[in-house]
């Protein structure tokens, strides 16, 4: 009875033992709730893709030319966003990039006092592609976006146009201008990392019906543009940083 007793009292013991040691121990927190992704804040980044211009001129020397070429061009691009009403973003982005789109014909002049023709070569590009825009789009899911965007754009054109004149003289007429038009587009942007997103997006570029003058000062020649159509269609993929 007395080693009964003893066993009891020793089982008890341990027992107690344990339940003091278990209140001692840290409990454990529960897992932290992962916090939704959300565009809203800024970003940096760059782009590159395809450009296709559709340039034409009139009466050039009584001729007509269409200069459409197509090209490479890579930039970068700035912006914020703000997301509202759970799955809207509005934001606005200025983007600037080079490009390569220039074309060039080779052709003939005739002069409509002496009748004679003339060599000549005119030659259009568009090195510089810059917007500023609004955007508007719509989280399809967690890190995916699609958005619609529009605003102002700008373009340096670059005209040269060489010829012999009469004289027997080579003379090259040139100009540059910047164009200011308008941009609309779209595009999908994916974010594949906390920070990171990359994008797709299409934009068509119209700077209008202008015209402009070349000159050469140092032949004392000038040739009148009287209309230039220029616009531009492009296709990049880029990627941001968001900060």
């Amino acid at each position: 009875m007395q080693l009964w007793a003893t066993r009891s009292l020793a089982a008890l013991f341990v027992a107690a033992s344990s339940n003091v040691m278990a209140a001692d121990l840290p409990v454990k927190a529960p897992p932290a709730a992962a916090v939704p992704f959300s565009w809203s804040g800024c970003h940096i980044g760059g782009h590159v893709g395809v450009g296709v211009s559709q340039d034409e001129t009139t009466s050039v020397f009584g001729v007509s030319h269409s200069f459409s070429a197509t090209g490479f061009l890579g930039g970068g691009q700035i912006g914020c966003d703000y997301q509202f009403a759970s799955r809207w973003v509005v934001g606005v982005e200025g983007q600037a990039a080079w490009t390569s789109l220039k074309n060039s014909h080779a052709s003939t002049v005739r002069n409509l006092v002496t009748g004679v023709t003339l060599p000549s070569q005119f030659t259009l590009r568009n090195d510089f592609l810059a917007s500023a825009t609004a955007r508007l789009g719509y989280s399809i899911a967690e890190r995916w976006l699609v958005y619609a965007k529009g605003g102002g754009a700008w373009t340096d054109e670059k005209i040269d146009i060489a010829f012999t004149n009469v004289q027997g003289t080579a003379v090259d007429p040139n100009a540059t201008t910047t164009r200011t038009g308008w941009t609309i587009g779209a595009g999908a942007e994916w974010a594949f990392a906390p920070h990171w997103s990359s994008t797709l997006e299409y934009n068509y570029y119209d700077f209008g019906d202008g015209g402009t003058v070349a000159t050469d000062p140092a032949h004392n020649t000038t040739v009148t543009i009287n209309s230039l159509q220029d616009r531009i269609h492009a296709v990049t993929a880029g990627v941001n940083y968001h900060f």
